[in-house]
């Protein structure tokens, strides 16, 4: 990642572009970058190697809570910033096949988990 305060797009995770929501993309300050049926879901953020603190973790979590209660997800690792939405594009191509994979596993299973599998961290009030 670059070094500098440009911008660049904080990645939330991979959704079927039709479960998309307009109302829960506004509300949540989310956008999606699509490439065929599959969406990436983004948000601003600067394009700088950062850890993210508790509150982008418990930002984090809130965001694929609302989108999981639409249609499965594939989160992406807490803090992954993309240069661009090109950039993020290319990455949807190389691994659109193994993500469309991946959304119908979780898609089809029927066992009461979350349709994610991170540890969920529990943040101060």
């Amino acid at each position: 990642m670059a070094s500098g305060g440009s911008k660049g797009l904080r990645f939330y995770g991979v959704i079927d572009a039709d479960s998309a929501d307009s109302a829960l993309l506004e509300a949540q300050r989310i956008d999606l970058v699509t490439y065929r049926d599959l969406a990436a879901v983004v948000a601003p953020a600067p394009y700088v190697r950062a850890t993210p603190g508790d509150a982008e973790l418990q930002d984090f979590v809130r965001i694929v809570d609302a989108l999981s209660a639409l249609g499965p997800v594939i989160p992406a690792p807490p803090g992954t910033v993309f240069r661009d939405q090109s950039v993020l594009a290319r990455w949807l191509d190389v691994h659109y096949a193994k993500l469309h994979e991946a959304l119908g596993v979780i898609d089809r299973r029927d066992d009461g988990r979350a349709p994610y599998d991170y540890v969920r961290m529990e943040f101060g009030t």
